[in-house]
């Protein structure tokens, strides 16, 4: 009987924390990024040669992850920030914690922010099969590649937003996790250029950490061609692991300080 009162509960209580941010208009956020990411693919899709073409897939696979280190934490922050401060502006977190538990409060707050990190990937999915058809690319399309993409951007996406979301509910001023995002969008991109040690060290690099293509750049042609890389098993299981254990922290930092 306990059980079935706290499911309602908790259902009950996700659907307050969707129509409280209804008013908030955050699908604008991530559609306005996507839109950014959509002229980014346009832009570098347009006017292929037929050898562009052969290898249109390969290029907006390599391509959109490296953007991705960019415009993702700089969004995230933004989702994050805007659901967290509706709370903390309003001076209804303590009263919300003494209505609900303070662990389910973090749970579904953090859904909420999921729910609009999803809309992001799964609109930047339709790019591919778009691009591909509007520009009439020779290669093949992976579904897989697709698949992996997706489960790549979203995974890395969901890390960057647990550290936001400890961030944003901590913190009365908002200005720190939106710097927190903007310095990580740089981070991700030069972590890049640095050794695969120390990249892997840097949590908003993951974005482009499980490309599925390297780039070779022939000085004499000047054309690019593009080798395929295996997705590094080891690593994305301990990602994924270590998301959790992370995410398991970070509640717990919440659920013992005082709001």
């Amino acid at each position: 009987m306990n059980t079935a009162t706290n499911t309602t509960h908790r259902a009950h209580s996700a659907a307050v924390e969707f129509k409280k941010g209804r008013r908030l208009h955050l699908s604008l956020v991530p559609l306005g990024f996507l839109f950014v990411v959509f002229l980014w693919a346009v832009y570098v899709s347009k006017d292929p040669s037929d050898y562009e073409r052969a290898q249109g897939y390969a290029y907006l696979f390599f391509e959109l992850p490296l953007l991705n280190c960019i415009v993702m934490p700089i969004m995230i922050s933004v989702i994050a920030s805007r659901l967290c401060d509706m709370e903390i502006k309003g001076q209804t977190l303590k009263l919300l914690c003494t209505l609900q538990k303070k662990g389910s409060f973090y749970d579904l707050k953090f859904l909420h922010e999921v729910f609009y990190l999803l809309i992001f990937v799964l609109g930047e999915a339709l790019i591919f099969p778009f691009c591909g058809t509007l520009f009439r690319f020779t290669e093949t399309f992976s579904l897989s590649l697709l698949v992996r993409h997706v489960t790549a951007t979203f995974a890395a996406g969901a890390a960057v937003l647990i550290l936001q979301h400890l961030l944003s509910l901590c913190q009365k001023n908002q200005i720190l996790p939106l710097i927190v995002g903007l310095a990580g969008s740089f981070l991700g991109l030069f972590s890049m250029f640095f050794p695969h040690a120390v990249a892997r060290l840097i949590l908003w690099g993951y974005f482009g950490a499980f490309l599925p293509y390297s780039m070779n750049y022939d000085d004499i042609s000047r054309q690019m061609s593009f080798t395929f890389v295996p997705l590094p098993v080891g690593l994305f299981v301990g990602f994924l692991l270590f998301s959790v254990l992370f995410y398991l922290v970070c509640r717990c930092i919440f659920l013992r300080r005082e709001v």
